[in-house]
C-alpha cells in the first residue's frame, strides 16, 4: 500500500537497512530490497507466522530472499531483539491494521462475511481469542472495545446484551456473533454491516493494538541510526492520533517531521483497493545528532 510514497519518504537508497515490523505478504519489503540493491537488507517481523512464511516465499521467488532476515513477534519483541544484536536500521516501517490475507481467511475469525471460529488473534500461537474475551472480560472492557476502539454508537447497549447472552451460552463462531449483533442493533441503512464496528473493536482489544503501538514508537525511534526514518501507516483514528501525537512530540524535541499532514493514497489506488481509502502515512526523521 502506497509503496511509492513509502519508499520515497523512507529515503530508500542502495545499502540501506529496513526493519519492517509488519511485513505481511512482503510487498513493502520487496519494494525496499529492489530500491536498495545490491546490498540493502530487510529485517522482516510479524506477529503472524503464516505471514512470515508467505513473505519469505515471495522474496525467495523474486530472488530477494538472501537479503532478508525473519523474526516472529510483536513490534517491541522484534525491536528488543535488534537492540540486543546491535542492529540499527536506517528505516523502520509499521503498517498497522489487519491484512487482506487475514481478512480473507474465515478460519482466522476476522471477517464477518463467512462463518468461522471466533479467534481474531494476529498471532494464533498464543494469547486469548475473541471468544475468550467475550466470555471472561469485564463488562466495562467489552464496552470500551465496542465504543472506544470500534466506534460503535450503540456500544453500551450492545455490551450489556453481549454480557447477558454469555450467561446463557458462549459465543464460539463469527456467524453466531454476527447474527446476535444484527438482532440487537437491527439492519441499518447503508453499506456497513451493523457488526462491522464491533468486530473491529474486539479485534483491536484482543490484540492490544493501541498499547503495543504506544510502546513501540519510542523504541523504534531510539533504535534508528542518526538521520534514520520511522514511517507508520494507520487506518484507525485512534492509531493515527497516537502516531501524530508521538511525532509532534518528537519533532518538538529536535527530530524532523517529514509529513506535516498525513499522506493519503492516490485516487487511483483508492479506486483499485478499497481497503486503502482510510490509510494515513506519517514519517519522522531522527535527528542526525541523536545517537540513541
Amino acid at each position: 500500500m502506497m509503496a511509492g510514497e513509502v519508499m520515497a519518504l523512507l529515503g530508500a537508497t542502495p545499502g540501506h537497512v529496513l526493519a519492517d515490523l509488519t511485513v505481511g505478504a512482503g510487498g513493502h519489503a520487496a519494494a525496499f530490497l529492489r530500491a536498495t540493491a545490491p546490498t540493502g537488507m530487510v529485517f522482516g517481523c510479524d506477529r503472524d507466522q503464516f505471514a512470515l512464511d508467505l513473505a519469505r516465499d515471495r522474496l525467495q521467488s523474486e530472488g530477494l530472499g538472501s537479503r532478508a532476515t525473519w523474526m516472529h513477534g510483536t513490534f517491541s519483541e522484534c525491536l528488543a531483539r535488534l537492540a540486543v544484536e546491535a542492529r540499527r536500521p536506517d528505516a523502520v516501517l509499521i503498517d498497522l491494521g489487519v491484512s487482506s490475507m487475514q481478512l480473507d481467511d474465515p478460519g482466522r475469525g476476522f471477517t464477518l462475511r463467512s462463518d468461522g471460529p471466533l479467534d481474531m488473534r494476529m498471532d494464533n500461537s498464543r494469547g486469548d481469542t475473541a471468544a475468550h474475551f467475550l466470555q471472561h472480560a469485564r463488562p466495562s472492557d467489552i464496552e470500551s472495545a465496542l465504543c472506544d476502539l470500534g466506534g460503535e454508537p450503540s456500544g453500551q447497549r450492545l455490551a450489556r446484551a453481549l454480557v447477558e447472552r454469555r450467561t446463557q451460552r458462549p459465543f464460539r463462531s463469527t456467524g453466531d456473533l454476527r447474527s446476535f449483533i444484527e438482532t440487537v442493533l437491527g439492519r441499518r441503512g447503508g453499506k456497513i454491516h451493523p457488526a462491522t464496528r464491533a468486530f473491529q473493536g474486539l479485534r483491536m482489544a484482543v490484540n492490544r493494538e493501541l498499547p503495543l503501538l504506544e510502546e513501540a514508537l519510542p523504541q523504534a525511534l531510539s533504535l534508528l541510526v542518526p538521520g534514520g526514518r520511522l514511517a507508520v501507516i494507520s487506518f484507525h483514528s485512534g492509531e493515527d492520533s497516537i502516531v501524530k501525537a508521538f511525532m509532534l512530540q518528537a519533532a518538538a524535541a529536535g527530530h524532523e517531521l517529514l509529513t506535516r499532514k498525513a499522506v493519503q493514497p492516490s485516487r487511483e489506488e483508492s479506486r483499485s483497493n478499497r481497503r486503502s481509502r482510510s490509510a494515513r502515512l506519517r514519517v519522522i526523521r531522527k535527528s542526525a545528532g541523536e545517537s540513541a
